[in-house]
């Protein structure tokens, strides 16, 4: 998948949760785009500490070449 392509998805207002799909059959949910950061090669999704949501406790990469498409999931519930 093109950044710019995923760019798009997550700079949409107001922002609509994503679910991506991969090529290893996994699913990434995306419900806050705050928490993503797109290098060229790269998606990085950083998961909010429990006691302060400013630290990061965890971040996934997620190879743009493994991203086989993108589903608006309006019914994702956020945490």
């Amino acid at each position: 998948m093109h950044p710019e392509t995923l760019a798009h998805e997550l700079e949409r207002e107001p922002f609509i949760p994503l679910r991506l799909y991969l090529s290893d059959g996994r699913t990434v949910d995306v419900q806050n785009p705050g928490l993503c950061y797109i290098a060229r090669l790269a998606l990085y999704l950083f998961k909010p500490g429990r006691q302060h949501r400013t630290l990061a406790e965890d971040v996934d990469v997620v190879s743009l070449r493994h991203i086989v498409s993108v589903e608006t999931r309006e019914g994702l519930s956020k945490p």
